[in-house]
């Protein structure tokens, strides 16, 4: 696939060209202004940057590849070279300056007196970002995998990774790790992990050296798919004054604009030797009042220039085995009437690979971000209600892939307060949307989805694994909140287990339990398969599916039946159980409103 005659020191810059990719960070500019360029221009600046850097530099061979899919889940994945180059893979340095499209640009220039000049500029381009839908790391993966095949030996091909968004297409733990086999002895590639911050208030984790002190599932996943830093790249680091400690892996979790173009500098060191990082103070991570696990910014000015003397990284204590990390539960008035509410997501589908956008799990996750936000809103946002999300999934070598904990702004914490949820979404996803305007015509809205979790597609796993650490969490809440309402856990799934399967899982709920009961289950079913639907109903009987039957059996029957009956739904008797089939699943806020009073009423 590659030209002959290339330099034998490869550098391959893998791009996600999803949505993602579309967030704006707004962090500060220069001028004081806040930034409106989204991720996908402002890292497409910083990659023709380094391609022109690469291109005035010694020879080596550079290959160029984005990845996305489009709205029906077509996968592109490719190199993203421009109409001179089109169809080569990896591009000798020698031959970049010549197919480069100069474009002007503005470029301000601050004066004395503090003010700004603007000058026009040709800017070199190769590299022009186009979005598609969600993106596919697993086939993408399996590009730079097939690119790097042959490889000469003896010379490390660097592989820097620029994302914002998650894999539509499965995990790509396993091919990464198989381009990392030979990573302790030298031999393998160089794997670098640049994630993109949605927004400058997200908390950045750079250059970790101990996967225990990482307390979200993103980052200890993001650890596992990232090299260790070669020992002249971490001095590099270091003598820009960045906290690198002894097997530091080359990931930046959350990157900001400077952060980026350190993780580029990398790579350039690492691919050509020799690259000087710029000046630029690091964002400094300190201790925080919430047990140490979840690190915030320092901000850095324009510049590299820090408000206050940097301070140094402060390594938190590891979480322990089945411990809950950064919980609010500590934190409480007394007296104050809580609820808890914990979704557990079943990330199976009958195909990962497919690339299907409206695959099982992603229509499950949507659903179980809907109930999130009814958490939010109307009555539900004036009671007190703990809220957890779980997530379990196999990954390509069949092993557990068990998740807890948020990500985005509320990275580190495996339990948060519904009021906090409002604020803390990775993004907001709009959409159009038709209904009647009641006087038989159409009308369109906006609706506004805040997505909470957004995970990858897998193979299939039994659900033990998902309980338990459901269970760990349910429990740890329970010991501090005895005097509170029922913990209601909603298994999200596409039905598929035995029910000898869901029994041994339900059955690590077993004992806990508030003074008011024990754990509430409940079961959201969507199925692969067109199968009937079914809303509360008080028994299994007509439900067309054996996984569906046995989500009926392990659900119980609907605390407060009487109030949901009352609020137009007057299928629902005492007998009806919280499993919906093929349906809307709207009833969680309304069963903590109708146990919970208002904190408001409280007094609290």
């Amino acid at each position: 696939m590659s030209p002959g005659n290339v330099d034998e020191r490869r550098i391959v810059i893998l791009l996600d060209e999803s949505s993602a990719m579309a967030a704006v960070m707004r962090d500060k500019l220069a001028d004081g202004s806040e930034s409106t360029k989204t991720n996908a221009e402002r890292v497409a600046t910083s990659v023709n940057q380094l391609v022109r850097q690469l291109a005035e530099g010694p020879n080596c061979s550079v290959a160029l590849v984005g990845y996305r899919s489009s709205a029906d889940g077509a996968v592109d994945v490719g190199c993203r070279w421009p109409a001179g180059l089109a169809g080569r893979t990896f591009v000798a340095s020698g031959e970049l300056v010549a197919a480069a499209e100069n474009e002007p640009r503005t470029r301000r220039v601050p004066l004395p007196d503090g003010s700004f000049d603007e000058l026009t500029v040709d800017f070199p381009v190769w590299y022009r970002p186009e979005l598609g839908a969600k993106g596919p790391q697993l086939a993408a993966f399996r590009f730079v995998a097939d690119l790097l095949k042959d490889s000469p030996a003896g010379v490390r091909p660097v592989v820097i990774h620029l994302f914002c968004g998650s894999s539509a297409d499965g995990s790509p733990q396993m091919v990464i790790s198989d381009l990392l086999r030979h990573d302790a002895d030298g031999a393998g590639p160089i794997v670098i992990q640049c994630h993109l911050a949605a927004a400058a208030t997200h908390s950045t984790i750079p250059f970790p050296s101990n996967q225990a002190y990482l307390s979200s599932a993103a980052a200890r996943d993001l650890f596992s798919r990232a090299s260790r830093l070669p020992a002249a790249t971490a001095a590099l680091l270091r003598r820009s004054k960045f906290s690198v400690l002894t097997n530091a892996r080359a990931m930046v979790l959350n990157a900001k604009i400077t952060d980026l173009h350190h993780c580029l500098q990398v790579a350039k060191e690492c691919v050509i030797g020799g690259a000087a990082l710029p000046p630029l103070a690091p964002p400094s991570i300190t201790a925080v009042p919430n047990g140490g696990q979840s690190p915030v910014e320092t901000p850095v000015l324009a510049g590299g220039e820090s408000p206050t003397d940097p301070n140094p990284v402060v390594e938190p204590t590891p979480v322990s085995e089945g411990a809950s990390a950064a919980s609010p539960i500590g934190n409480r008035h007394a007296g104050e009437p809580v609820g808890f509410a914990c979704l557990i997501l079943d990330r199976s589908v009958a195909d990962p690979q497919s690339g299907d956008l409206k695959n099982a799990c992603s229509r499950l996750q949507e659903a179980g971000n809907e109930i999130l936000k009814s958490l939010t809103v109307k009555d539900a946002a004036s009671r007190g209600i703990d809220v957890a999300i779980v997530s379990y999934g196999a990954r390509e070598d069949g092993s557990p892939d068990v998740r807890d904990g948020f990500d985005g702004p509320l990275a580190g914490k495996s339990i948060v307060r519904n009021a906090e949820l409002a604020s803390g979404p990775v993004r907001v996803e709009e959409s159009q949307v038709e209904m009647s305007n009641g006087a038989g015509g159409i009308i369109t809205i906006t609706k506004k989805l805040p997505i909470f979790f957004d995970v990858e597609p897998t193979a299939s796993l039994e659900p033990k694994g998902g309980f338990e650490a459901a269970a760990r969490i349910i429990r740890d809440w329970c010991t501090q909140h005895q005097d509170g309402w029922r913990p209601v856990v909603v298994h999200l799934t596409r039905g598929e287990h035995s029910a000898e399967a869901l029994d041994a899982a339900v059955a690590e709920f077993a004992g806990i339990a508030t003074a008011a009961g024990p754990v509430v289950l409940q079961h959201l079913v969507l199925t692969e398969s067109p199968r009937k639907s079914a809303c509360h109903p008080d028994s299994a009987e007509g439900m067309d599916s054996d996984g569906a039957k046995a989500c009926w059996n392990a659900s119980t029957t609907l605390p407060g039946w009487e109030a949901l009956r009352d609020a137009k739904r007057p299928h629902i008797t005492a007998d009806s159980r919280g499993c919906v089939v093929n349906g809307q699943f709207d009833i969680l806020a309304e069963e903590f409103v109708a146990a919970l009073p208002s904190i408001d009423d409280t007094g609290v």
